[in-house]
C-alpha cells in the first residue's frame, strides 16, 4: 500500500473514531447556544424601564433557562419576552422569582452546589456529562441538555438530589428517541411579550423578521431518585 493510501486509511479511521465518541450536543449547537445567551443578556442590559440586573439566562440545546430574582412581575415577563427574541431559542423556561436580590453568600452557595453536581456527573461513567449543563439557584438545581436514555436522566437527577443543600431538582432535558410536542414559537413569544414590539434576533444580535416554530425538548419535572453505586 502506498504512503498516500496509508495516510488516507488512517485519516478515515480517525474520523470514524471521532464520530463514535462525538457527544450528542454538537459543536455547532453549542455555538448557537452561546451566541443566543450573549444576545439575550445584551438585550436585558438595554431594556429601559425594567429591573433585570438580578436575572440570568443560560441557553442549552436551544432551551433558555432564566433564573434569579426581579422586583416586579413586569420585569419577569419582559425577561421571558427577551429570551424568545433569539432565533436559536426553541423553548423558554422562566424560573425567575419576584423577591429581593440574593446576597453574595447565597450566590456562592449556589455556585458550590453547581460544582458539586457537575463533579458527580463527571465521575459517573454511565452518564455522558458533557451533554449536561447544571445551574443552581436558591438551592434548586436545574439540569439542561441531552440524555441518551431515560435511565441516564434519572441517574443524573439522583446525583443532583444527593448534594448537600439541594432542596429541589428540575430537569429540562431532551431524551434522545422520545417524541415531544412542537412548540408554537410565535404564539409563545407574542403571549410573553404582551404587545411589546421586540424583534427576533439572531446569534449576532441582528434583527430578523420572524422565526419558525421549533420542537421543544422533553421536559421532566419529577425524575425518580434511586441509590447511586
Amino acid at each position: 500500500m502506498s504512503l498516500r493510501a496509508s495516510c488516507l486509511a488512517l485519516s478515515l479511521l480517525m474520523l470514524a473514531g471521532c464520530a463514535a465518541v462525538q457527544p450528542e450536543r454538537s459543536v455547532g449547537r453549542g455555538l448557537d447556544d452561546t451566541n443566543a445567551s450573549i444576545s439575550i443578556k445584551a438585550a436585558m442590559l438595554r431594556a429601559e424601564g425594567y429591573a433585570l440586573e438580578g436575572a440570568d439566562v443560560e441557553v442549552t440545546d436551544g432551551v433558555a433557562l432564566i433564573t434569579g430574582t426581579v422586583p416586579r412581575e413586569a420585569d419577569r415577563q419582559m425577561a421571558e419576552c427577551l429570551a424568545w427574541s433569539a432565533l436559536a431559542v426553541r423553548a423558554v423556561q422562566n424560573e425567575l422569582r419576584i423577591s429581593a436580590a440574593t446576597d453574595i453568600r447565597d450566590r456562592s452557595r449556589d455556585a458550590w452546589i453547581s460544582q458539586r453536581v457537575s463533579s458527580r456527573l463527571l465521575r459517573d461513567r454511565s452518564i455522558r456529562s458533557v451533554n449536561y449543563n447544571v445551574e443552581a439557584h436558591d438551592g434548586t438545581v436545574y439540569l439542561l441538555g441531552v440524555a441518551r436514555t431515560r435511565g441516564e436522566l434519572e441517574r443524573a437527577a439522583a446525583h443532583a438530589a444527593l448534594v448537600d443543600g439541594v432542596s429541589d431538582v428540575v430537569t429540562y432535558v431532551r431524551v434522545i428517541g422520545e417524541a415531544s410536542e412542537p412548540v408554537a414559537r410565535g404564539e409563545r413569544q407574542a403571549r410573553a411579550c404582551a404587545g411589546e414590539a421586540v424583534p427576533t434576533m439572531d446569534g449576532q444580535g441582528n434583527e430578523l423578521m420572524g422565526a419558525p416554530d421549533m420542537d421543544a425538548p422533553e421536559e421532566v419535572r419529577t425524575a425518580p431518585v434511586r441509590p447511586i453505586d
